[in-house]
């Protein structure tokens, strides 16, 4: 293991340096010659001073006056040193940007990384539609579960329509609404709603692809976007998510609270003119799902395919 050393004196340092001791030097010889001049001239015209005055004088005089001359030209001598002769001096070269960061102590990790790992509060969100931002704003995803919004899933799927129309692909689109979610809400309260939507949404994430589209919404609604997914495999899916919520148990201040979610589905053919038009299926579906006792999966008409690719897999 290397031992840690002093780190070197940069050059730029070492000049710097010099310069200020130079500066010094310079400024302290600029007052002692000041003031020695000044002494000295006073000193003369102290003796010039004594020759006329009277015997009893002419000794002191001549100190005196110099001292007056002297104590007079200090802080003359310090402001020309100042104001006059350090201006004048060389100053030491602007430091560079590089320099000064190269000179700053970086600190060592303390710890490993497992020490660090902290485990998020709110889920995980789904991985957003291929070409769509891999990590949008926050504005982008709803506050609670974590999904996409309406208004972000509305423009992912808008740049897809283009996109699967162009190439001919197949897509789907579900829409999963919590069954009595408001009773839901008044028998537990909505913290409880809150919480149980967030295992859903979580749910609904896992048994999703990375690049599959989940969105919220609003209420107890959330929307997915199905891409290279034919009717037959967003059925198989709906019938998962529908499965793993109904056997949800979210323990709650004592008690057990429980869910079921119904799903309409809806396959994006030829003849649908835009996104609109897919929603008002899968709604359509959704509402069937609920006239049939709800629990349960409806799909709207198959549309005309595509194409002839392979279906999702169910995994």
């Amino acid at each position: 293991m290397p031992t840690d050393r002093a780190p070197a004196v940069p050059a730029a340092t070492s000049d710097a340096r010099a310069l200020q001791r130079r500066r010094a030097v310079a400024l302290a010889v600029a007052g002692l010659g000041t003031v020695g001049l000044g002494a000295m001239l006073g000193h003369g015209l102290g003796q010039s001073l004594a020759a006329h005055a009277g015997t009893s004088l002419a000794t002191a005089l001549p100190a005196l006056v110099g001292a007056a001359v002297a104590a007079v030209l200090v802080p003359l001598a310090g402001w020309a040193a100042i104001r006059i002769v350090a201006p004048s001096l060389p100053r030491p070269a602007a430091r560079p940007a590089a320099a000064a960061a190269s000179s700053v102590t970086r600190l060592r990790a303390v710890g490993s990384a497992a020490t660090s790992t902290a485990t998020p509060a709110a889920p995980v969100p789904p991985a957003a539609v291929p070409g769509g931002p891999q990590d949008p704003q926050a504005p982008a995803r709803d506050a609670l579960t974590g999904a996409y919004t309406q208004q972000h899933f509305v423009a992912a799927t808008d740049r897809e329509w283009s996109r699967i129309r162009r190439h001919n692909e197949d897509a789907a689109l579900l829409m999963v609404d919590v069954d009595h979610f408001r009773r839901l809400n008044d028998e537990h309260g909505t913290a409880a709603g809150d919480a149980m939507l967030v295992e859903i949404t979580r749910l609904a994430s896992s048994t999703l692809r990375p690049y599959d589209l989940l969105s919220r919404f609003g209420g107890g609604v959330l929307v997915i976007y199905l891409p290279h997914t034919d009717p037959l495999g967003a059925l198989d899916v709906a019938e998962r998510i529908r499965e793993r919520v109904a056997g949800l148990r979210l323990a709650w201040q004592g008690r057990t609270v429980k869910a079921t979610v119904s799903v309409g589905v809806a396959g994006i053919g030829s003849g649908h003119a835009g996104l609109d038009a897919v929603i008002g299926d899968a709604g359509a579906a959704l509402r069937e799902a609920k006239g049939a006792g709800r629990n349960c999966v409806r799909a709207a008409p198959i549309p005309p395919r595509q194409n002839h690719t392979p279906a999702r897999s169910a995994g």
